[in-house]
């Protein structure tokens, strides 16, 4: 079943200036990326395209290591080693799991060869092959780069990625923004990118296990945090499908919150595997909304208790 939240179930105080923005800045962002892609997997084909000129020896060299680290293509190999903070180890790794080649006088002239055609070829991969496109903008768990911490935010991996992503957001933001002001709003959005960074690499740190991540969805948690703190009964009109069915309906803040952060506190601590889910700057992000606004917008509560008493004398 698909559920997303799209927007306020009654008519906004104000207009969400600042939220549309956001929403902008990420698809300009992902377009950008988008582009980088496109460049970046022409730059592998053209590697790729070098195979064909390679010596028969060169070629006999990557179809063992292919074969001994199950790698799918020379490309796949390369890039392994190029964005591995390990890659000499991994160099070290092949070269000592490989049998002698046929035609050296013995194992370490065997050894030698293939360490050298591997660091010529990381070489040119190198210069033929940018940088991922993503890492201009992701923030790595082991870097503690608070500017990263911030890019990865308006950054994604895909196009479903950042539907979902600007739909939840513009559904809490834009009632968020005219609640507490833009000022507030735009403080909140970098108070919560570098509290799920840091925690993100906290947990990584416990772990053992550093990765990338980007996505607005740290962020989107955190405007539905803040959306409980400030507006708990207000509604949020909401589209499901289910197979063949399809409807809308409106619910209200608070239980919104407790189904997605609540469902992605019992994922935290019920699941090893999230996938390519970030589920701790999920959780991290509804607790930063909420402690942001129970710490700094006492004042907009207040007012959002006028706008609670008129949308209950509404029937909303």
């Amino acid at each position: 079943m698909i559920f997303v939240p799209v927007k306020a179930d009654f008519a906004l105080p104000g207009w969400p200036v600042l939220t549309v923005l956001v929403c902008i800045v990420c698809l300009g962002i992902f377009l950008k990326q988008d582009s980088d892609w496109k460049d970046f997997n022409q730059a592998i084909d053209r590697y790729c395209q070098q195979e064909d000129r390679r010596s028969r020896i060169r070629q006999i060299v990557f179809e063992r290591i292919q074969t001994m680290k199950q790698y799918r293509h020379c490309a796949e190999m390369m890039y392994t080693i190029a964005t591995e903070q390990n890659g000499q180890e991994i160099i070290d790794e092949i070269v000592q799991g490989l049998d002698k080649l046929s035609g050296f006088k013995d194992r370490d002239d065997s050894r030698a060869y293939v360490r050298q055609m591997l660091e010529d070829e990381l070489r040119m991969f190198e210069t033929m092959v940018p940088d991922n496109p993503d890492h201009a903008f992701a923030y790595y768990t082991n870097s503690w780069n608070p500017l990263k911490m911030l890019t990865s935010s308006f950054a994604h991996g895909d196009w479903l990625h950042i539907i979902f992503n600007l739909f939840f957001f513009f559904a809490f933001a834009a009632t968020v923004e005219t609640l507490m002001g833009p000022v507030a709003f735009l403080a909140s959005i970098l108070v919560i990118s570098l509290f799920t960074g840091v925690f993100s690499s906290v947990s990584a740190y416990a772990s053992g296990v550093h990765y990338w991540t980007l996505g607005l969805s740290g962020v989107v948690m955190g405007m539905m945090g803040l959306y409980t703190y400030l507006l708990p009964r207000g509604k949020i009109r909401c589209y499901y499908w289910f197979i063949v069915i399809v409807g809308s309906i409106a619910v209200p803040a608070w239980a919104l919150t407790l189904w997605f952060v609540g469902g992605d506190i019992w994922r935290l601590f019920t699941q090893d595997d999230h996938g390519f889910v970030n589920v701790m700057a999920h959780v991290t992000g509804g607790i930063a909304g909420y402690l942001f606004g129970f710490l700094f917008l006492r004042k907009a509560r207040e007012r959002a208790k006028d706008l609670q008493l008129e949308l209950d004398l509404d029937g909303y």
